[in-house]
């Protein structure tokens, strides 16, 4: 399945907008990245970074090429096949720059929901799922709700409208010849000579993001293969032009990591005075147990027999002074998708609209970009302070997060894991000096 973005887009913003609605993040080939918030082109979750073994270096294009090509011949594919396939294919250096590449600023997490979640993305997924045919079949059959595959749909590509115009082939050569993800890549090819070999797609139809997503719902090669569907009932799956193949195969994906029918993505809820902030991110309890912490719903429904017994974690995307989230087990299922907590709140957020459910009772704060030498800053005064925020990449992602609240809560801070501007700047200038409180209150 696609790996959309592992960065989230909170504190990582390369977020383009097309019309003043952000491309489609696709299918995601940014491992490094990890749980930050959508980058501009990510994927489905993307892999794992490989073993610390040496990579294979090749002196240029040809000599990887010719090496790919014994490897999919000793898989099966016939020769004449594979090297007339890659006979006109160059490495694209945008693409090396677009997987390589992070932004000198992050963009906050409320810019990137403030600008992907619009009455007018919701009205347009209303409309557009509501008039597919095959709409009702599909959520019976797959037990995804429409709105959310709206939501999803409009993220990947503005239903329909932005797909990404890259050869794939080019991509994935591009990428596997790059060697920073040379196996995942090399993978994603091999399953692009499936799909044309077994005649599902022609080259010509194989069009997507440098990252090599592809379709409506910007799906990888290995996923369309594994996972796409045939939601019209034509005998052929096409996520390019079929609107019903393409919610098919997102809502099998969906399935597939586990989507609970009858049970929400997230509720926003509000807090009491008092709360201990400390736990965000760190409990996954039922909303009985968080309403034992004073944790209420916002629109002040009620919690079905499913989410009852359901864990849910809180989230707050922009610390204390945001909104504050319950995320249940759906949310961590469209993280599958992109695994990016902005990613997955533009999407739930989204389908709430097309649902017609009301709007956040808490507005987004306007919150400051942060530089990536703040960010790294950052890391490194709290990693010599005795708290680990891991490597010092400018990621804010899990780690960083859980470092910094630890430090917050010994320095008597709201324990939030949020970095302000004002606390990155507190902190980026102390990098230095290192004059933090450390854990032991030394």
């Amino acid at each position: 399945m696609k790996r959309r973005v592992l960065s989230l887009c909170l504190f990582l913003g390369a977020c383009s907008t097309a019309s003043s609605l952000p491309t489609p993040i696709e299918n995601k080939p940014q491992p490094p990245r990890a749980e930050t918030g959508p980058a501009t082109d990510k994927p489905q979750t993307p892999p794992k970074p490989a073993p610390a073994s040496a990579p294979v270096t090749y002196a240029n294009f040809a000599d990887w090429r010719e090496a790919f090509v014994a490897k999919a011949v000793a898989r099966g594919f016939d020769r004449a096949f594979v090297e007339n396939l890659l006979a006109d294919v160059q490495p694209k250096e945008s693409v090396v720059k677009a997987d390589t590449g992070q932004p000198e600023f992050s963009k906050p997490i409320s810019s990137y929901v403030k600008n992907a979640v619009s009455a007018a993305r919701i009205q347009m997924g209303r409309e557009r799922v509501n008039a597919n045919p095959d709409i009702a079949a599909i959520e019976a059959r797959y037990g995804v709700p429409r709105e959310v595959l709206g939501g999803v749909w409009g993220m990947e590509s503005d239903y329909g409208r932005v797909q990404g115009d890259i050869d794939v082939v080019t991509a994935f050569a591009t990428l596997a010849y790059d060697g920073r993800r040379r196996d995942w890549a090399e993978t994603q090819l091999l399953s692009v000579l499936s799909i044309i070999k077994s005649g599902k797609a022609i080259r010509q139809e194989l069009k997507g993001s440098w990252a090599g997503a592809m379709g409506q719902t910007q799906f990888l090669p290995e996923n369309y293969l594994k996972l796409g569907q045939d939601g019209d009932g034509d005998g052929h799956v096409n996520i390019w032009t079929s609107d019903s193949d393409a919610l098919a195969s997102a809502a099998n994906l969906l399935k597939s990591e586990g989507w609970r029918p009858g049970q929400a993505w997230a509720v926003e809820v509000t807090l009491p005075a008092d709360f201990d902030y400390y736990l965000a991110e760190t409990e996954s309890q039922t909303p009985d147990w968080w309403a034992q912490k004073g944790v209420v719903r916002a629109d002040g429904g009620n919690w079905n027999a499913s989410e009852k017994t359901a864990p849910a974690v809180l989230i707050l995307p922009s610390g204390a002074k945001g909104p504050a989230f319950l995320a249940l087990p759906n949310h961590f299922v469209i993280r599958k998708y992109n695994n990016s907590t902005a990613y997955a709140l533009a999407v739930g957020l989204n389908a709430d609209g097309i649902a017609g459910r009301s709007a956040l009772k808490t507005p987004w704060p306007d919150e400051q970009p942060l530089s990536l030498a703040v960010r790294k800053n950052v890391q490194t005064a709290l990693n010599a302070a005795g708290f680990n925020a891991g490597t010092v990449d400018g990621v804010i992602g899990i780690g960083t997060r859980k470092a910094l609240r630890e430090w917050q809560k010994a320095n008597g801070r709201v324990a939030d894991g949020y970095l302000s501007y004002e606390l990155a700047s507190e902190l980026s200038a102390k990098a230095t000096g290192y004059t933090i409180l450390g854990p032991s209150g030394r």
